[in-house]
């Protein structure tokens, strides 16, 4: 049962590294002025949409980490609840023929 814990332990491990990836994520990347934001006319103004469009993407991928994060969190916790469930199993079973144990 000991594979179940450390299964459990290493998703536990990931969910924690992509949710510090998804609360670095909407930080990463260019300002607006590589887009050209700040330029002058109708380029500038492209510029910021596509500025902004990077922005809401980058925004959509932090929360799928989030959620992802949450999934594997939530995949550790019922592989402990699973180990607990074999190893109460085991006791009960030895208890009702003790002489196989």
């Amino acid at each position: 049962m000991d594979g179940l814990r450390d299964l459990a332990g290493r998703l536990d491990g990931a969910a924690g590294r992509l949710a510090e990836l998804a609360r670095r994520l909407p930080y990463a990347g260019p300002s607006g002025n590589a887009f050209g934001a700040d330029g002058p006319g109708r380029l500038g103004e492209i510029g910021g949409l596509l500025h902004r469009q990077w922005s809401v993407a980058l925004d959509n991928r932090a929360r799928e980490l989030l959620a992802t994060a949450e999934r594997l969190t939530d995949t550790g916790s019922a592989l402990r609840i699973a180990e607990t469930a074999y190893a109460d199993s085991d006791a009960a079973a030895s208890r009702r023929r003790p002489e196989e144990a």
